[in-house]
């Protein structure tokens, strides 16, 4: 039986060209060389029988038919990428829901509410801890959630909460000392910070007009929770924030020692743009995690309202 239509494979190559304009620029997105372009365009003309490129000029560009055939095969190609998402989403029905988060967050805060989540809701999550864009561009993942100053541009993004930083530390601290009782007392305590993102301090005392941390002896621990663990131990002071660090607040003795500030980060829910249709368990984990995280901020504003004890310092 003779072929009545071109390899699918050709005529992608042939839309991907003429939109990107460049047979080079098509090449990279493709992962193929120039000249694979153009033998793949070159086969799909012989099939039809006449050129899709004006190739007098320096580099080969769209002639009359080609712009023709582009427009009449370009509602084919959005149908069968539809089709296959539509697919895709069938399918992905059977398996868990895979959802990125910052190693803390997920640690911290995320993961203790999946079994709850999946008893109440039978929506089972697959919890990948990483802050990696690619991971939510590849569609490794189907959703993010991650804290940032900015939202991510090429992602859409929710907001979900902002943090507002509360110094926090046990009430007598490692070095024997009671904890600080207002933001001037800072200055002569260990300020433990994070690493990324980084500067959560200085936005602190920015946010307050009370100078900087020039001259406070630091230490930043790599994530959040770290940084909790180590205020915990005694070893200073560090800045608690809204779902993170609830667990160390006040189970763990933690106690706010100053005023709760804004630091500009906001933690937003974040999906691939380009994708269409949110599945039905992405609605439902969504409106769970919009309530779940209203919850958590609402007792971290409480906790944060009530200063740490009076303590006795260690002889």
């Amino acid at each position: 039986m003779l072929r009545k239509a071109p390899p699918l494979e050709s005529i992608e190559v042939f839309v991907a060209a003429a939109k990107a304009g460049s047979f080079r620029a098509v090449a990279r997105d493709l992962a193929l060389s120039p000249s694979a372009v153009s033998r793949r365009i070159a086969g799909l003309e012989a099939f039809l029988g006449r050129a899709l490129y004006d190739r007098t000029g320096p580099a080969p560009r769209l002639n009359a038919d080609g712009r023709a055939y582009l427009a009449a095969i370009e509602p084919a190609i959005a149908a069968i990428r539809d089709a296959t998402a539509a697919l895709e989403r069938d399918g992905a029905s059977g398996r868990p829901l895979r959802v990125a988060a910052s190693h803390s967050f997920a640690s911290s805060w995320l993961i203790r509410r999946l079994p709850d989540l999946a008893r109440d809701q039978g929506l089972e999550v697959e919890l990948i801890p990483t802050r990696d864009p690619e991971a939510l561009r590849s569609g490794a993942v189907d959703l993010a959630i991650w804290g940032g100053r900015r939202a991510p541009a090429e992602f859409w993004s929710e907001p979900l909460y902002a943090s507002c930083a509360v110094p926090v530390a046990m009430p007598v601290m490692a070095d024997g000392r009671p904890a600080p009782r207002d933001a001037a007392e800072l200055a002569d305590r260990v300020l433990i910070g994070v690493t990324e993102p980084g500067g959560s301090w200085d936005r602190w005392f920015a946010a307050g007009g009370t100078g900087g941390t020039s001259g406070i002896r630091r230490i930043d621990y790599p994530t959040q929770s770290l940084a909790c663990e180590a205020a915990a131990a005694g070893l200073g002071v560090a800045l608690a924030v809204p779902l993170i660090s609830e667990p160390y607040l006040p189970s763990r003795g933690l106690a706010p020692c100053a005023e709760a500030r804004p630091i500009g980060s906001v933690h937003r829910l974040c999906r691939a743009a380009e994708r269409r249709a949110w599945t039905p368990a992405e609605r439902r984990f969504a409106a769970w995690i919009r309530a779940e995280a209203a919850r958590s901020v609402a007792l971290f504003d409480r906790a944060a309202l009530h200063p740490a004890p009076p303590a006795i310092a260690a002889e």
